[in-house]
């Protein structure tokens, strides 16, 4: 009876050690992140992305499943959470969402934000995005109105 339990500790210890680590996340070389910033500097992506947060803020003032709804976030708190946005904090999930992108196609988003001013529409209200991005600013919004209370 000892052997088999023995030998059952023994093989399911060496299946929990097999697991491996999940793979660190991706990063930007050195040429990429200059791209990169370029790449926000030229399109006016800090901006855009403020625009961004600026919507979602609006959506979570309030409370719609109520009738009447609720006010969550009065105004003055909503301009205090973006006020307090540090863009340069965000910057690394940029980098990590970007890193996907080639330099070569890097450099034509680049060159192609140049040709048309930087701004793909009138309040800079368009941006390129990716689940990633969008999550992490969410979250950022989301954790922002828990302290702000």
């Amino acid at each position: 009876m000892r052997y088999i339990v023995s030998l059952l500790f023994v093989v399911f210890s060496s299946l929990v050690y097999a697991q491996s680590f999940p793979p660190p996340p991706a990063m930007a070389n050195s040429s990429q992140q200059k791209l990169i910033d370029e790449f926000i500097e030229v399109s006016h992506y800090r901006e855009a992305l403020v625009n961004y947060a600026k919507e979602y803020l609006e959506l979570k003032m309030f409370d719609y499943s109520i009738d009447p709804p609720k006010e969550l976030l009065t105004k003055e708190q909503a301009r205090s959470i973006i006020k307090n946005f540090n863009f340069d904090d965000f910057k690394i999930s940029l980098y990590s969402a970007f890193s996907f992108i080639p330099e070569k196609e890097l450099k034509e988003l680049i060159n192609f934000y140049k040709g048309i001013g930087g701004q793909l529409s009138r309040n800079n209200s368009i941006l390129l995005m990716d689940p990633n991005i969008d999550l992490n600013i969410k979250n950022h919004m989301d954790f922002a109105i828990e302290n702000i209370k």
